[in-house]
C-alpha cells in the first residue's frame, strides 16, 4: 500500500533536455509549417497575376487587332499612314454593316504608348467620299486608354508596332522589314503589321523580376485580300 501511493504520488515529469528538445522540434515543425504556406500564398499570387496580366493584354491586344482588320477602307488608300513608329501607328479604318461603295466618313486611329499607358486616339473625318477627301481634324475626336502596365517586349528590344512588306521573289512570297518613321512611299507597301508587348496584371507591376506577373503577347494582322504576284502591285488591300 505504501508503494502504491508514494508512485501516485510522484512528481517526476520533462527533464531540461528533453524540454529544450521538444520545444526546439515544435519551433522546426512551426517554422516548416509557415515556410510551406508562404510558399504557397506566394505562387497562388504569382499564378493569379499571371491569369491577370494575360486577360488584360488579350483584351487589349484584340481591341487593336479589330481596328486593324478594319483598315482596307478602299483600294486607293493606304490603311498605314505616315509616320508610324514603333510606339506610335497611324492607321484608317472604318467597321460597318452596309453595303455602300465608299464610306462618306472615316476614322483615323493613333495608337501610342505614352509611359506604361496604352491609348488610342480617333479623329473622325469631316466629310468626303474618297481618300483623297477624307479630311480629318487636327485634335482628337476622342480619345480611349486600351491598356495600363504596358512596355516593349523583350526589355525594349522589340517595337509594339513592326511593318513589314510583302512580295513575291523566285516564287516565293517574302517579307521584309520596314524602317521607321514610315515614309510616304513605305506606307504604299505596308501589307502587314505585327504587335509585340509585354504587360502586367493590373496590381502588377512592371519593375519587378522578368516573369513576375508578366506576359509577352504577339499577334500579325495581314493588309492583304489576295495574294501578290512578281508581275503584280505589292501594295495593301489589292
Amino acid at each position: 500500500m505504501p508503494v502504491i501511493s508514494t508512485r501516485l504520488r510522484g512528481e517526476r515529469g520533462f527533464t531540461l533536455i528533453e524540454a529544450l528538445v521538444a520545444m526546439i522540434a515544435g519551433v522546426i515543425v512551426t517554422g516548416a509549417t509557415f515556410s510551406i504556406l508562404d510558399i504557397s500564398l506566394k505562387q497562388t499570387t504569382h499564378i493569379a497575376d499571371r491569369v491577370s496580366a494575360d486577360q488584360r493584354g488579350r483584351i487589349g491586344m484584340e481591341k487593336i487587332l479589330q481596328e486593324l482588320h478594319s483598315s482596307c477602307v478602299s483600294i486607293g488608300a493606304n490603311p498605314i499612314q505616315a509616320e508610324s513608329t514603333g510606339t506610335n501607328i497611324k492607321f484608317l479604318s472604318r467597321r460597318s454593316s452596309s453595303s455602300e461603295p465608299y464610306f462618306t466618313t472615316m476614322t483615323e486611329h493613333e495608337i501610342s504608348l505614352s509611359g506604361e499607358t496604352l491609348q488610342d486616339a480617333s479623329y473622325q473625318s469631316n466629310g468626303g467620299s474618297e481618300a483623297v477627301k477624307w479630311k480629318f481634324p487636327e485634335t482628337p475626336t476622342s480619345t480611349a486608354t486600351l491598356l495600363t502596365g504596358v512596355t516593349q517586349s523583350a526589355k525594349g528590344a522589340t517595337p509594339l508596332f513592326q511593318y513589314y512588306s510583302l512580295k513575291y521573289k523566285e516564287g516565293k512570297l517574302q517579307t521584309e522589314s520596314l524602317k521607321t518613321p514610315l515614309t510616304t512611299s513605305e506606307v504604299s507597301e505596308t501589307a502587314q503589321v505585327t504587335v509585340s508587348f509585354t504587360t502586367a496584371s493590373e496590381s502588377g507591376t512592371l519593375s519587378g523580376r522578368p516573369g513576375d506577373g508578366q506576359v509577352e503577347l504577339s499577334d500579325t494582322v495581314a493588309l492583304r485580300l489576295t495574294p501578290t504576284t512578281e508581275v503584280g502591285r505589292n501594295e495593301p488591300c489589292e
